[in-house]
């Protein structure tokens, strides 16, 4: 083996060093972005739960007032025709 020879397999095993050193780099933020990703979820199903709760009492409220309207109108209609 020459001193050549050497010197490329050298150059190759710190590429080879690099590539290993990148590829831990990634699997580290990829791991950390996971788990960022996971407390990202849990509060979405915690705020959509609560969203869910909001949106049944205001189709509930929104339900009764559509309700005492119609009830409204029909006392005063029934007022006007026996008023009459």
């Amino acid at each position: 083996m020459t001193d050549d020879d050497f010197k490329r397999l050298e150059a190759k095993v710190d590429k080879l060093t690099d590539a290993a050193g990148k590829l831990i780099l990634f699997e580290e933020r990829q791991a950390n972005q996971g788990e960022r990703i996971g407390s990202v979820e849990a509060k979405i199903s915690v705020h959509d739960a609560a969203l869910q709760r909001v949106d049944k009492k205001v189709d509930q409220w929104v339900n009764r007032g559509f309700g005492m309207w119609g009830a409204a109108i029909v006392v005063f209609s029934a007022l006007q025709f026996f008023k009459k």
